[in-house]
């Protein structure tokens, strides 16, 4: 599976801002070589997912191998991914 791939390939770095709801990211600028599995891994999610609320807003989630995904819209970074367990 590409996705799976892609997911296992990518350093996700720990949100220390918010221990209290651990989760990890990847900003997408920093693979460049990666954009194709990029672009393919949010289409999945837009495809796939389910929608649901977080602090107000909703995103769009995607569960594989018991975490969640998802796509973090950021003013100063292109499209950056969200990991958290189940």
């Amino acid at each position: 599976m590409a996705i799976k791939n892609f997911i296992d390939t990518v350093l996700w770095t720990f949100a220390k801002s918010m221990p209290e709801i651990p989760h990890e990211y990847i900003v997408t600028d920093n693979y460049p070589e990666k954009l194709e599995e990029i672009n393919a891994f949010i289409a999945e999610i837009e495809k796939n997912g389910y929608t649901k609320s977080f602090y107000g807003k909703e995103y769009k989630y995607l569960e594989i191998d018991g975490y969640k995904y998802w796509v973090m819209p950021c003013p100063s970074v292109a499209s950056p991914a969200g990991k958290s367990e189940g």
